[in-house]
Protein backbone atom coordinates (compact mmCIF):
# COMPACT_ATOMS: atom_id res chain seq x y z
CA UNK A 1 0.00 0.00 0.00
CA UNK A 2 1.37 3.54 -1.12
CA UNK A 3 1.81 5.84 2.60
CA UNK A 4 1.56 8.71 -0.17
CA UNK A 5 -2.17 8.68 -0.21
CA UNK A 6 -3.00 8.96 3.34
CA UNK A 7 -0.04 11.05 4.09
CA UNK A 8 -1.97 13.58 1.74
CA UNK A 9 -5.28 12.86 3.86
CA UNK A 10 -3.76 13.51 6.91
CA UNK A 11 -2.63 16.60 6.00
CA UNK A 12 -5.45 18.06 4.15
CA UNK A 13 -7.14 16.84 7.34
CA UNK A 14 -4.87 19.00 9.61
CA UNK A 15 -5.34 21.74 7.24
CA UNK A 16 -9.16 21.83 7.07
CA UNK A 17 -9.43 21.46 10.73
CA UNK A 18 -7.18 24.19 11.23
CA UNK A 19 -9.71 26.60 9.09
CA UNK A 20 -12.29 25.47 10.75
CA UNK A 21 -10.68 26.22 14.34
CA UNK A 22 -9.63 29.88 12.89
CA UNK A 23 -13.05 30.52 11.10
CA UNK A 24 -14.44 29.96 14.32
CA UNK A 25 -11.79 31.84 16.25
CA UNK A 26 -12.51 34.92 13.97
CA UNK A 27 -16.42 35.42 14.63
CA UNK A 28 -15.30 35.54 18.30
CA UNK A 29 -12.82 38.33 18.55
CA UNK A 30 -13.99 41.72 19.78
CA UNK A 31 -15.27 43.96 17.38
CA UNK A 32 -14.70 47.57 17.89
CA UNK A 33 -16.70 50.19 16.37
CA UNK A 34 -16.72 54.23 16.96
CA UNK A 35 -19.35 56.39 15.16
CA UNK A 36 -19.34 60.45 15.44
CA UNK A 37 -22.75 61.87 16.55
CA UNK A 38 -25.22 64.19 16.37
CA UNK A 39 -28.62 64.74 17.43
CA UNK A 40 -31.43 67.10 18.83
CA UNK A 41 -32.99 66.48 22.36
CA UNK A 42 -36.91 65.63 21.72
CA UNK A 43 -38.21 65.45 25.66
CA UNK A 44 -36.80 66.88 28.58
CA UNK A 45 -37.42 66.85 32.45
CA UNK A 46 -35.43 67.74 35.30
CA UNK A 47 -33.83 64.45 35.19
CA UNK A 48 -34.12 63.11 31.81
CA UNK A 49 -33.25 64.35 28.65
CA UNK A 50 -34.38 62.10 25.09
CA UNK A 51 -32.47 62.61 22.39
CA UNK A 52 -32.84 61.41 18.89
CA UNK A 53 -29.59 61.43 15.96
CA UNK A 54 -27.38 60.03 13.56
CA UNK A 55 -24.18 59.57 12.86
CA UNK A 56 -21.39 58.28 11.05
CA UNK A 57 -19.09 55.12 11.56
CA UNK A 58 -15.54 54.08 12.07
CA UNK A 59 -16.18 51.41 8.59
CA UNK A 60 -17.96 53.93 6.69
CA UNK A 61 -21.64 52.88 8.13
CA UNK A 62 -24.63 54.91 9.12
CA UNK A 63 -26.02 54.85 12.10
CA UNK A 64 -29.75 56.17 13.59
CA UNK A 65 -29.94 56.24 17.48
CA UNK A 66 -32.26 57.24 20.24
CA UNK A 67 -31.19 58.01 23.57
CA UNK A 68 -32.86 58.45 27.17
CA UNK A 69 -30.67 59.45 29.71
CA UNK A 70 -31.43 59.52 33.51
CA UNK A 71 -29.66 61.61 35.65
CA UNK A 72 -29.72 63.37 38.77
CA UNK A 73 -30.70 66.60 38.99
CA UNK A 74 -28.14 69.60 37.43
CA UNK A 75 -26.89 71.57 39.97
CA UNK A 76 -24.76 72.71 38.11
CA UNK A 77 -23.80 68.82 37.04
CA UNK A 78 -25.16 65.74 37.40
CA UNK A 79 -24.98 61.89 37.80
CA UNK A 80 -26.15 59.54 34.73
CA UNK A 81 -28.71 57.01 37.03
CA UNK A 82 -30.05 54.69 33.88
CA UNK A 83 -31.77 54.95 30.49
CA UNK A 84 -31.33 53.29 27.03
CA UNK A 85 -29.76 53.59 24.07
CA UNK A 86 -31.62 52.19 20.91
CA UNK A 87 -29.41 52.00 18.08
CA UNK A 88 -29.34 50.84 14.16
CA UNK A 89 -26.31 50.80 12.37
CA UNK A 90 -26.52 50.31 8.52
CA UNK A 91 -23.96 49.60 5.63
CA UNK A 92 -21.89 46.50 4.82
CA UNK A 93 -19.93 46.89 7.47
CA UNK A 94 -22.64 48.30 10.70
CA UNK A 95 -23.35 46.43 13.43
CA UNK A 96 -27.38 45.89 12.54
CA UNK A 97 -29.44 46.91 15.51
CA UNK A 98 -28.65 47.50 19.03
CA UNK A 99 -29.75 48.29 22.40
CA UNK A 100 -27.76 49.58 25.42
CA UNK A 101 -28.54 50.24 28.83
CA UNK A 102 -26.79 53.28 31.05
CA UNK A 103 -24.71 51.58 33.89
CA UNK A 104 -23.64 55.19 34.84
CA UNK A 105 -21.66 58.12 34.17
CA UNK A 106 -21.35 62.32 34.28
CA UNK A 107 -23.33 65.23 33.12
CA UNK A 108 -20.71 68.03 33.52
CA UNK A 109 -21.16 71.55 32.97
CA UNK A 110 -18.27 73.12 30.44
CA UNK A 111 -17.57 76.73 31.03
CA UNK A 112 -15.03 77.13 28.76
CA UNK A 113 -17.32 75.99 26.17
CA UNK A 114 -20.28 77.70 27.48
CA UNK A 115 -21.57 81.48 26.53
CA UNK A 116 -19.96 83.91 28.61
CA UNK A 117 -23.49 85.73 28.38
CA UNK A 118 -25.76 85.35 31.48
CA UNK A 119 -28.56 83.66 29.07
CA UNK A 120 -25.88 82.38 26.58
CA UNK A 121 -25.48 78.67 25.39
CA UNK A 122 -24.92 76.27 28.09
CA UNK A 123 -22.79 73.26 27.36
CA UNK A 124 -22.80 69.87 29.45
CA UNK A 125 -20.53 67.12 28.48
CA UNK A 126 -22.15 63.82 28.76
CA UNK A 127 -20.19 61.02 29.55
CA UNK A 128 -22.56 57.80 29.82
CA UNK A 129 -21.17 53.76 30.27
CA UNK A 130 -23.22 51.42 28.25
CA UNK A 131 -23.88 47.80 28.37
CA UNK A 132 -24.83 46.94 25.07
CA UNK A 133 -26.60 43.80 23.14
CA UNK A 134 -26.61 42.72 19.55
CA UNK A 135 -28.70 39.90 19.44
CA UNK A 136 -26.71 37.00 21.62
CA UNK A 137 -23.69 39.44 21.85
CA UNK A 138 -22.81 41.46 24.78
CA UNK A 139 -20.45 43.89 25.17
CA UNK A 140 -19.75 47.29 26.53
CA UNK A 141 -19.71 51.10 25.01
CA UNK A 142 -19.26 55.03 25.80
CA UNK A 143 -21.48 57.78 25.07
CA UNK A 144 -19.96 60.91 24.85
CA UNK A 145 -21.12 63.90 23.55
CA UNK A 146 -21.25 67.87 24.60
CA UNK A 147 -25.07 68.48 25.27
CA UNK A 148 -25.72 72.49 23.88
CA UNK A 149 -28.55 74.17 25.79
CA UNK A 150 -29.56 77.03 23.19
CA UNK A 151 -31.30 80.27 25.19
CA UNK A 152 -32.42 83.51 25.11
CA UNK A 153 -33.21 86.45 26.57
CA UNK A 154 -37.22 86.95 26.41
CA UNK A 155 -39.33 89.63 28.72
CA UNK A 156 -36.96 89.22 30.85
CA UNK A 157 -36.57 85.50 31.62
CA UNK A 158 -33.65 83.14 30.04
CA UNK A 159 -35.56 80.83 27.69
CA UNK A 160 -33.99 77.34 26.25
CA UNK A 161 -35.51 77.14 22.94
CA UNK A 162 -33.40 74.00 21.80
CA UNK A 163 -30.69 71.78 22.32
CA UNK A 164 -28.39 69.68 20.61
CA UNK A 165 -26.11 67.06 20.79
CA UNK A 166 -22.62 66.16 18.59
CA UNK A 167 -19.18 64.86 19.18
CA UNK A 168 -16.69 63.21 17.04
CA UNK A 169 -16.65 60.24 17.94
CA UNK A 170 -19.80 59.94 20.56
CA UNK A 171 -20.55 56.59 20.62
CA UNK A 172 -17.62 53.64 21.01
CA UNK A 173 -18.73 50.12 21.29
CA UNK A 174 -16.68 46.84 21.88
CA UNK A 175 -17.81 43.43 21.61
Amino acid sequence: MDPKPAARRSAIATGVAAAALAFAGAGSTAASSSYDVRGIEVAATSTEGTFVGAGSGSTGDALFWKAVVDHTPLSPDATITGGSLTARSAGARGLGALHGTFTGGTVTYDAARSSRASCGTQVYEVVGRLSISRGAATGTGTFHAYLTHHRLSLLGRCITYGATVSRSPGLTISF
